[in-house]
């Protein structure tokens, strides 16, 4: 056969372009990306046109031209924006497309829904990272993991093997981070018992109620999307075993999240009393962990100049303080009328004291950055 001549060889690469229709947003994500499912969740619940694009390399090199970071979900839209940051995709959805609201009118169903977004992304995190990642057998189905999908679809020889070597590498990376661990006060196997008990609440939960808030899905199923789906649903391992043989309530209501298109947006939103067993889990395992992690930060980044550029991404303890920044300045502008609910459920979360403590810092988002903004 005769070698491909240049031209030939631009042709076929241009067949294999991805065409973008104009009002079609566009999904830089991965399945087994921990946050990638709250996005992907939200754009098909609101039956938004759109195509995911596969966080190969060739992708995430798009990404950092378009965000100056490898992280991911991107979202570009239709008129040329480019979204970072699950939680800042979402509102920015929602505020371009308001039918099929997912943030609850109710001030206090939004509170609830911000407290279980910031602990899927930010604590429940730390047990899907531990069965992934502390145990030789699952690291070790990581790495080929990360090769596979930061290769998969990538047409070039050269750049598909630059993608297998790079899952490697970030992997090697990651696995040597947590095998440093040991040794120190993180507990592998308190991780485990932490989000084996939330697990066995969410199933008691989903048993008797179709979503988080009541009849139809709303910001609170999608935060808890991130931490059941990418890791604890898809990777093999102790905990991925107990939500499929003992959780089949939660189970299916993954399954209901994943093809949320086809879900109904009718019907209330309301709290039960098996959701506040869930609510006080939180505070059982993550409420004393935020609290320190935010006077960690306050201590760190107090004396730090206006304008410094603070990493995004909850593996970044500053970020979970802005986090948890965000959801203070939720409750510090709430009315009269709802401020002893709000405290009496944010106390049953562990978080009432983070949103009484005033930081020494804030920080903001500038051009899809998280700076800090301001000193005492």
């Amino acid at each position: 056969m005769a070698a491909m001549s240049d031209q030939d060889k631009a042709n076929q690469a241009q067949q294999h372009q991805l065409v973008i229709y104009p009002d079609e947003y566009e999904l830089i994500g991965s399945k087994n990306s921990y946050f990638s499912a709250k996005v992907r969740a939200c754009l098909l619940y609101k039956r938004l046109p759109y195509v995911e694009v596969t966080a190969n390399i060739e992708s995430i090199m798009r990404a950092k031209q378009l965000t100056g970071s490898h992280i991911y979900p991107v979202v570009m839209c239709p008129d040329g924006a480019v979204l970072r940051d699950g939680c800042d995709i979402v509102e920015a959805l929602e505020k371009r497309h308001p039918a099929r609201p997912v943030i609850p009118a109710d001030p206090l169903l939004h509170l609830v829904s911000l407290i279980t977004e910031l602990i899927a992304d930010c604590f429940i995190l730390e047990g899907a990272m531990t069965t992934r990642w502390c145990h030789d057998r699952n690291a070790e189905w990581a790495k080929r993991l990360f090769s596979q999908v930061s290769s998969e679809r990538v047409k070039d020889t050269q750049l598909r093997q630059r993608g297998i070597d790079n899952g490697v590498r970030i992997g090697t990376s990651i696995r040597k981070r947590f095998a440093e661990l040991a040794g120190t006060d993180y507990d592998p196997q308190l991780h485990i018992e932490a989000t084996r008990d939330i697990l066995s609440r969410l199933d008691t939960h989903l048993t008797a109620t179709p979503f988080l808030l009541g009849d139809r899905p709303s910001l609170a199923d999608l935060g808890m999307l991130n931490a059941m789906y990418g890791h604890l649903y898809r990777d093999p391992g102790e905990l991925s075993d107990y939500m499929h043989w003992e959780c089949i309530s939660l189970s299916l209501w993954t399954e209901h999240m994943l093809a949320a298109a086809g879900e109904s947006d009718r019907g209330d939103l309301y709290l039960t009393p098996s959701m506040e067993h869930v609510l006080a889990g939180f505070g059982q395992w993550y409420g004393e962990r935020a609290l320190n992690q935010v006077k960690q930060a306050d201590q760190s980044l107090r004396d730090r100049p206006p304008g410094e550029i603070i990493g995004i991404g909850s593996a970044v303890p500053p970020y979970t303080a802005w986090r948890c920044q965000r959801l203070r300045d939720f409750y510090l502008q709430l009315g009269t009328e709802h401020l002893a609910e709000a405290e009496r459920l944010l106390e049953l979360s562990g978080l009432l004291e983070i949103c009484h403590f005033q930081a020494g810092w804030r920080g903001e988002k500038q051009e899809q950055e998280l700076v800090i903004v301001a000193n005492r």
